[in-house]
């Protein structure tokens, strides 16, 4: 037999039971390990460490436990975190959606009357309304990406997303 016949016989043997094997390996297998007397061997050693390592009852000392506990509260304040950022980014979100519709409006009755009086061409009009209906949306994607963390900690902003200072959930 080759090398490469136990490598695989070894593969399968280590994933037998874990992984799904398709049947040709399986049958495969347990056709090697009946002419391979070496191969069974492993198969019966590793099916008894794997026996003992189940029968051995592990248990976590008090700073495991501790130190998952503290990773567990930290990463569900993150969650908590990202959260109250994604409810504000979608309250920013309909706030500059209202104020670029508003501006666009605005801009377009000025700029008609301001084409109008002053007798320029009325291609301008068009991408002047579109710069003044992106502007708003554009002001306060740069505020939410430059103001720091800690102001969107303040009661007023916290209301908005259901919670109160110093609450844990």
């Amino acid at each position: 037999m080759t090398n490469h016949e136990h490598e695989r016989a070894t593969d399968l043997i280590a994933r037998h039971g874990v992984d799904d094997i398709a049947a040709t390996d399986v049958s495969w297998l347990e056709s090697h390990l009946s002419q391979c007397r070496e191969c069974a061997e492993y198969a019966g050693a590793f099916e008894q460490t794997g026996n003992f390592l189940r029968s051995l009852a592990v248990t976590a000392g008090p700073a495991l436990v501790t130190s998952t506990q503290a990773r567990v509260r930290a990463r569900a304040e993150q969650l908590r975190e990202q959260q109250a950022r994604m409810v504000l980014v979608t309250v920013s979100f309909c706030i500059g959606v209202l104020f670029s519709t508003a501006s666009a409006w605005l801009w377009w009755k000025l700029g008609g009357w301001v084409v109008q009086q002053l007798g320029l061409p009325e291609s301008i009009v068009g991408p002047g309304v579109l710069l003044f209906w992106l502007l708003p949306a554009i002001v306060i994607a740069v505020l939410m990406v430059t103001v720091p963390h800690t102001v969107l900690s303040h009661p007023l902003l916290l209301s908005l997303t259901g919670e109160h200072e110093g609450e844990i959930r």
